[in-house]
């Protein structure tokens, strides 16, 4: 399995870094890949326990979300969120004696997750020094996550969330959050051109990310405890589904966006 999630790992890293260098329609499109292969394990989910709703609706609104973000047609955002609203509305009434209200708003749910959280990995690219950030994002989540996994496994003993995710421990979170905190303040220091800021200011960074990315974890883990999946694909060996791969990342990214965004009015 450590085999596995390392060669994956030694394929994959490379693709999304060179994604976000590209930036532009490059990381545009990798991220409807990431929104549509997440929307597709979503729709799976939402399948096994009797969905009955058209997963094309999911498909269009979270990828329509990415495009228009793309585009920069703020505007359009909140209207297209309507139309999606209204859509599963009638949906709901058209198909009143096979679909339950439950399924719309898990659908709606997952567009919003999907779509609206991974726009927020593209607003971020966006910006000025937005390049510079979003690779702070990735690799502070990545230390995050594999420093959380392998001290987890070492000296794990008290449980964080058992009843959502009885593998993850508080040593493991610990120490993620102080390898997370660690790089921040690192590059503070030894690059302070890249991102402006100060230690103080980094070292609050790393915490955000790191406690963003565990409660992305963690809802992930709710997710599939709920749907009652091992995990939400097996499209990445060793690692799982995207929506597993991605969870930490997608929860963060509106943390550093908006921390960027108030640290530039100051």
């Amino acid at each position: 399995m450590l085999r596995l999630r390392v060669l994956s790992a030694l394929v994959g890293i490379p693709i999304m870094l060179g994604a976000i260098y590209l930036g532009g329609p490059w990381y545009t499109f990798f991220l409807l890949l990431v929104v549509n292969l997440g929307m597709r394990e979503f729709d799976a989910m939402l399948k096994s326990k009797g969905s009955y709703l058209p997963a094309i609706i999911g498909y269009v609104g979270a990828s329509a979300l990415i495009i228009l973000l793309f585009l920069q047609e703020f505007s359009l955002v909140f209207p297209l969120i309507m139309i999606i609203f209204t859509l599963l509305l009638l949906m709901q009434l058209a198909l009143f004696d096979k679909v339950n209200f439950w399924e719309s708003a898990m659908l709606f749910w997952g567009i919003i997750y999907l779509g609206g959280l991974c726009g927020y990995m593209l607003l971020l690219r966006l910006l000025p020094q937005g390049i510079v950030y979003t690779y702070l994002l990735f690799i502070a989540v990545w230390i995050h996550d594999t420093l959380a996994y392998f001290i987890g496994i070492k000296w794990g003993r008290r449980k964080l969330a058992p009843t959502i995710s009885p593998n993850k421990s508080v040593e493991g979170s610990l120490g993620g959050a102080a390898g997370t905190v660690i790089l921040a303040v690192a590059v503070s220091l030894q690059a302070p051109h890249l991102t402006g800021l100060t230690w103080f200011e980094a070292a609050l960074l790393g915490l955000g990310i790191s406690v963003f990315a565990q409660l992305g974890d963690l809802l992930e883990s709710a997710l599939k405890r709920k749907f009652q999946v091992k995990d939400s694909g097996a499209l990445i060996p060793g690692h799982g589904g995207i929506l597993d791969r991605f969870d930490s990342l997608m929860l963060a990214a509106p943390f550093v966006y908006y921390f960027f965004r108030f640290i530039e009015l100051f």
